[in-house]
């Protein structure tokens, strides 16, 4: 099973993104999807925003992890996003979202989705993770945080 570690790319981490909702949000994604996937952004922001309108992806603690499925896709794609300013995202304890991890996933990728969002969940309710996280205002140290972090659970 891949873990976001296998799949979240310097290049698909976002830091100080200028953006005040999630439609804004999902379409910075989909052109950071586009421009080093070749996903179709529009398709990648609608694919997100369908499943945003079922209920929010916001786990609570500063945290969400938007996804969407794209039919035809055969690999998951992650990005990081840390937008400037926490952004007001529905979160269960109402705190504004601040860390997101926003997955692209094939249509039938059930078990890869599950796995990745129980380990993102994991780390992200350790205070520490987060603290080390939002220290980070590299994506390589980012990419290399998750990593670590992922290697030390297992």
């Amino acid at each position: 099973m891949i873990s976001i570690a296998d799949i979240l790319l310097p290049e698909d981490i976002l830091l100080d993104l200028e953006v005040s909702g999630a439609a804004g949000l999902f379409d910075e994604v989909g052109q950071t999807m586009q421009r080093w996937h070749g996903l179709p952004r529009v398709v990648v922001a609608e694919a997100l925003a369908q499943r945003e309108a079922f209920g929010s992806t916001a786990l609570g603690l500063g945290v969400a992890i938007p996804h969407g499925r794209i039919k035809g896709l055969n690999q998951t794609h992650a990005a990081y996003v840390r937008p400037r300013r926490p952004m007001p995202f529905q979160s269960p304890d109402g705190k504004p979202v601040s860390d997101f991890i926003v997955l692209v996933l094939p249509e039938r990728a059930t078990d890869t989705h599950l796995g990745i969002l129980a380990s993102v969940s994991s780390l992200f309710t350790d205070p520490r993770f987060r603290d080390a996280l939002h220290a980070c205002d590299d994506p390589y140290a980012i990419q290399a945080l998750f990593r670590s972090w992922l290697a030390a659970a297992a």
